[in-house]
């Protein structure tokens, strides 16, 4: 028997994931700002627009599919800093926050699990770019520095995902009243 799988995003669906995915590309635009500034607002912009996605779009695998998508778009723009492997950095992320909004009960629905999952994020997704960077590209970074980066972005992603929910509840109640 030959069954088919049914992809699970409607046209509404894939025009969102096509608008968030442009969202995300534009949050890259920070590191203009500097390496200091730009870990900043990097992690608020970048976790608000994967928590708003997640809740507007509302479907398994929203987070997953944005992650895939903009991994492969980075592996034809290779990033300046860390090289084209980093850019897997993103799958990890995706990977983590999807699986954390899978189990927290209805998709993207728990205020507390949208942070969670944003913090999660930042987490495995700065740890594979530095495990690439030190470890596939041969560099020596002190431990105070691997320490901040990944701290700076937890707290910075946690700040975004509080700010992805809140704006993402009131997207989804404008859409929904539409």
């Amino acid at each position: 028997m030959n069954k088919m799988v049914k992809f699970p995003f409607s046209t509404r669906d894939v025009t969102l994931l096509a608008a968030f995915l442009a969202l995300m590309m534009v949050a890259e635009v920070v590191w203009v700002l500097g390496t200091i500034a730009g870990n900043f607002f990097y992690g608020i912009l970048f976790g608000a627009v994967l928590i708003i996605a997640a809740i507007v779009v509302g479907k398994k695998y929203t987070i997953l599919t944005l992650g895939i998508v903009k991994t492969l778009i980075e592996l034809f723009l290779a990033p300046m800093y860390g090289g084209t492997l980093v850019t897997l950095s993103y799958l990890a992320g995706a990977i983590v926050l999807e699986a954390v909004l899978q189990f927290s009960g209805p998709y993207a629905a728990s205020k507390k699990m949208n942070i969670i999952g944003a913090v999660l994020y930042a987490f495995s997704s700065r740890l594979v770019a530095l495990l690439i960077v030190i470890f596939i590209y041969g560099m020596n970074l002190p431990e105070y520095l691997v320490v901040a980066y990944i701290a700076i972005n937890m707290v910075t992603f946690a700040i975004g995902g509080l700010l992805g929910n809140k704006i993402g509840e009131k997207v989804k109640n404008t859409l929904e009243s539409v």
